[in-house]
């Protein structure tokens, strides 16, 4: 049975993916092609490439992607995501998915045709930078004659590309929506806002997967800062541990 993994956007909390799949090796569950969006791509390639949930975690603990982004100094954007590409070539040198040891499938969005945008071979690292691309936030990044932005904007949890491939698919969607989310800024409201437009597109994929894991407790944490690192990989991973075994035993 090929098992495919789906990881949705989040922002800081994309690290509670790690949690996930760190749980679900436990479980004995190591699938077989990844597709992610936004974080879900970032935790998605470096899992496809090799990397354990543990190292991938003090990657993020011990680099500051913040230090290496550069103000865009235009309309479209206040950071250059291309900025934190020499992050990605140090772990990635091959900057390739053919190099990668698992499929992976990395979503982004062209803002210009206002479709979703699928990416499985070539280049590597360009397309995780754009499926990352938040709007407002970085400026788009054109790829292949494609102004592209966050994959979220229109899938954010990717199951498509796994669809003809995979036996069982596995969702995992860290942007749950919460009533005590806080509303006290603009940031706040702009957070709040993209999370119900996403969630929307996210309800009928959950529904599709043989397994949907969203913990409900990460509504609480905001997608922009990443200070709360080990509590979001510990709520990924005691949550997938206490939901998702019964649920495998049963299934699979």
């Amino acid at each position: 049975m090929k098992i495919g993994l789906a990881l949705s956007g989040g922002g800081a909390k994309g690290i509670a993916h790690l949690g996930v799949i760190k749980a679900l090796g436990e479980l004995g569950i190591k699938p077989d092609a990844i597709a992610g969006t936004s974080a879900g791509s970032i935790v998605g390639s470096m899992t496809a490439a090799g990397y354990s949930p543990e190292f991938i975690l003090d990657i993020i603990l011990s680099t500051s992607i913040l230090r290496n982004l550069k103000p865009a100094f235009n309309r479209f954007g206040l950071f250059k995501i291309e900025s934190a590409q020499a992050i990605f070539a140090k772990y990635m040198p091959h900057d390739s998915f053919e190099e990668l040891k698992l499929p992976l499938t990395i979503t982004a969005t062209d803002i210009e045709k206002g479709e979703v945008v699928y990416f499985d071979n070539g280049e590597l690292i360009k397309p995780i930078l754009a499926s990352c691309c938040l709007p407002g936030i970085f400026e788009p990044i054109r790829y292949q004659n494609r102004l592209l932005i966050d994959g979220g904007v229109l899938n954010n949890i990717p199951i498509e590309p796994l669809e003809s491939t995979c036996d069982f698919i596995i969702g995992v969607n860290v942007m749950p929506i919460g009533e005590g989310m806080p509303i006290n800024s603009m940031k706040d409201v702009l957070s709040k806002s993209l999370h119900i437009a996403i969630r929307n597109n996210s309800i009928q994929k959950l529904k599709k997967c043989d397994l949907a894991i969203e913990p409900p407790e990460l509504y609480k944490f905001d997608g922009f800062n990443v200070t709360k690192a080990k509590e979001l990989y510990k709520i990924g991973y005691e949550y997938t541990m206490k939901t998702a075994e019964g649920k495998l035993a049963q299934i699979l």
